[in-house]
């Protein structure tokens, strides 16, 4: 049997591997994994393993978290490779708990020490904004899914409007606050400016900020109940459907909240018994463009809620997996393979929680609430078993709802097997896996940023203290120094290399592709038939006008994308690399550089063209034969004996005069002009990206000469110092005991990161 060791640090995203007591080498494939993140190798491991340790039975052994260890558990007990036998075994470490109490230690610590720029107003902020950095979980939906009842239940009360006629038109963002009573909102416009204050928010005052034509965005503070994790701020944001939102920056967030390469957790509501609509198809279709990109995490972020799973004639032995099996088929189609399917009954949680509440409940509600023996009577509609948790996390939740049962709680017993605890338990374990262990790296970054310098700047002047042919050499540096800056030819060169960034290549094959993009759909939208009914019209318009839309939110997020991966990130290395040249001069961390903010482009399609005009326009009319009907044979009498002969009756045609619009025409003459808009939105956002290089430019172009006058300053400051032996003499008395804590306290920030 062969033995691997695998130990991995969430924190730093380091890894090692040993086999046979062995560590890797290069010629390995694991290798190239040591600094990536686990949930992006994970599904990996398996084959390497058995292609690397040629052995017929493996035994990992996994030193990490408990989280990590249960993907890396699932995967090797998934594993389908033949002829290999994986067991595995599990080293804890210490939890994100343990750490976030080190860091508040270690905070209190350095509050306490000897250092008094160590205790400043700004850095406090900075750890209290390191600690306390929010996460949003976007829901988002087509309509009819049942999203606002859904986010209902997870609150545990009636706050989202959740009539068709109420539906959200709106981006609200709630915001967890631990401990509060009830829940408060504000509203702001589309440009963020506040056009009603703060104040109490029930079911009532969300539907009038709803309908209220001024309302953009509805920020909303109160208790989340389902987050367990105290250590992350959580936003839970509830986005209009593309098509059901008041202005396009609505439908734009959706798709920036998907392509978004911090990867925020997505929470998709599909309607269990009305798959395939067309808003669906078009999100999925990005859903699975972001989901092959950045491996298990990019999973990971996706959960698809089933939502009224219990329409489903709940008798039926194999309902539940039909249904379920008809969800991955309809997902498969658009490339998102294996995914975390979350059935829900949203209703009856919300019903049950709101039960438990006190609240007041309607007729119907009662009757949602009567029917609870459904669940608890049918095995098959216990949806807890159907979802992608742990197998330990289903356990706990199973006993709950065993001991719910044993206690008489039956209300309890079927909110468990409603499928919406075990969605919150996925969302809890999203965010500890990977948002609280970016925020403690964040954290201790944070700290170890402002210590290093103060570290940097007193062991300099230690050196010189101990050491006069140290002194004079740094006296000999700082002139070579003053000189490098006097001459300026490493600044002057970083100039001329920062002035000839252009748009890259990338970009431009990028602004090519999407031009692509848009004479695709519109080649396949145009082809319509000659002869098409007014209603068939009617319906090809809307669909066409639905895809534009999307189209539209698409093409201008992508355009977005392009300028900040493309001209940003270029240039941000080169200031780093200037940036690390004036650090190398003093040897000195304390330079920092500025944050750029990309301006925005408007991207805007216009009016579209009437449509109700449009059809009017391209209608024809024409008589056309719509049946048979039998007439009496006037002409036959029985004095005409010309006529004894013919029959009685005989059938005439029936003929009827209908309108018919010529497709072809019609949706050319609607997309043409469309079609011109977007290519000028394009050319407009080309031009945007090139004055934007030249805006990025001249605030590059003014931090290196920032980073030139904290260069100076220093050179100023340690020259007085060298000159001056009495002054430092008595700085140096005054910081040697203080070199020993900040020893100390780094090496104990160290130890924050280690597991």
């Amino acid at each position: 049997m062969a033995e691997v060791l695998v130990r991995y640090n969430p924190y730093k995203l380091e890894t090692s591997f040993a086999c046979n007591g062995k560590e890797i080498t290069e010629e390995s494939k694991l290798y190239a994994l040591r600094t990536e993140r686990l949930q992006v190798w994970v599904d990996r491991l398996p084959r390497i393993l058995s292609e690397e340790c040629n052995d017929d039975a493996i035994h990992v052994v996994f030193h990490g978290t408990f989280l990590d260890y249960e993907d890396l558990a699932g995967t090797l007990e998934e594993s389908e490779i033949d002829g290999v036998e994986f067991t595995h075994a599990h080293i804890p470490a210490k939890e994100s708990d343990d750490k976030f109490r080190e860091l508040v230690a270690l905070f209190d610590e350095m509050q306490a020490g000897p250092f008094d720029d160590l205790k400043d107003a700004q850095i406090q902020e900075n750890f209290r904004k390191a600690l306390g950095s929010e996460f949003e979980v976007s829901v988002i939906a087509t309509m009819s899914s049942g999203k606002s009842t859904l986010i209902n239940a997870m609150l545990g009360q009636e706050l989202v409007p959740s009539k068709n006629e109420a539906c959200t038109a709106t981006i609200a963002r709630v915001r967890d606050v631990d401990g509060m009573e009830g829940f408060t909102a504000s509203c702001l416009d589309e440009n963020l400016n506040v056009v009603i204050e703060e104040q109490p928010a029930d079911l009532e005052a969300m539907k009038r900020f709803n309908e209220d034509k001024r309302v953009s965005y509805i920020h909303v503070n109160g208790d989340i109940p389902f987050v367990q994790t105290r250590r992350t701020n959580l936003i839970l944001v509830d986005t209009p459907g593309p098509n059901n939102s008041r202005n396009t920056d609505h439908a734009d967030h959706t798709y920036r909240v998907i392509k978004n390469d911090a990867k925020p957790l997505v929470l998709y509501v599909l309607n269990a018994t009305q798959l395939a609509t067309d808003d669906d198809n078009e999100l999925l279709r990005k859903v699975s463009e972001a989901m092959k990109v950045g491996g298990k995490q990019s999973k990971d972020r996706f959960l698809f809620a089933v939502n009224k799973i219990d329409q489903y004639d709940v008798e039926r032995e194999d309902n539940i997996e039909e249904a379920l099996r008809n969800t991955r088929n309809y997902l498969e189609k658009h490339e998102i393979f294996n995914p975390n399917l979350y059935p829900t009954s949203a209703e009856t949680a919300k019903v049950i929680r709101l039960h438990q509440r006190g609240a007041a409940l309607t007729r119907r509600q009662e009757s949602t609430l009567s029917n609870y023996d459904l669940f608890n009577d049918f095995p098959n509609m216990h949806l807890t078993q159907y979802t992608n948790l742990p197998t330990a996390r289903k356990r706990e939740l199973e006993e709950e709802a065993r001991h719910a049962r044993e206690s008489g709680d039956h209300y309890a017993e079927t909110l468990i097997h409603s499928g919406v605890p075990a969605l919150e338990e996925a969302i809890n374990e999203y965010l500890d896996k990977y948002a609280v262990t970016a925020k403690i790296k964040n954290a201790v970054d944070t700290f170890r940023k402002k210590v290093e310098e103060k570290m940097m700047f007193d062991m300099l002047l230690k050196s010189i203290e101990h050491n006069s042919g140290e002194k004079e050499r740094i006296n000999v540096r700082l002139r070579q120094v003053e000189l490098q800056l006097q001459e300026g030819k490493a600044t002057s060169a970083f100039k001329t290399r920062l002035s000839g960034l252009t748009v890259n290549a990338q970009s431009e094959q990028g602004i090519e592709g999407l031009q692509s993009k848009v004479e695709l759909m519109i080649k396949g939208l145009i082809k319509q038939p000659n002869r098409m009914t007014v209603n068939e019209a009617e319906q090809a318009l809307a669909k066409t006008i639905r895809k534009m839309t999307a189209l539209q939110s698409d093409v201008k997020t992508e355009l977005e994308k392009l300028v900040s991966e493309g001209l940003l990130t270029d240039a941000e290395r080169l200031l780093a690399e200037y940036t690390s040249y004036i650090q190398s001069l003093m040897e000195d961390g304390d330079v920092h550089v500025g944050q750029h903010a990309l301006a925005s482009e408007t991207f805007i399609l216009g009016d579209l063209p009437d449509s109700a005009e449009l059809i009017k326009r391209h209608k024809r009319e024409e008589r056309e034969k719509t049946g048979e009907e039998e007439v009496r044979n006037e002409s036959k009498r029985w004095y005409k004996p010309t006529t004894w002969f013919q029959p009685k009756y005989y059938t005439r045609d029936i003929f009827e005069t209908r309108e018919y619009v010529d497709g072809n025409k019609m949706m050319d003459e609607f997309l043409q002009p469309v079609r011109g808009e977007f290519y000028e939105n394009i050319i407009r956002a080309t031009k945007h990206m090139k004055e934007e290089t030249e805006r990025l430019k001249k605030f590059f172009l003014s931090e290196i000469d920032k980073l030139e006058a904290v260069i100076k300053r220093k050179v100023v400051e340690l020259k007085e110092l060298t000159g001056d032996s009495r002054a430092l003499e008595l700085r140096i008395r005054d910081d040697r005991e203080k070199i020993h804590w900040l020893n100390g306290f780094i090496a104990k920030l160290d130890a924050v990161l280690e597991i």
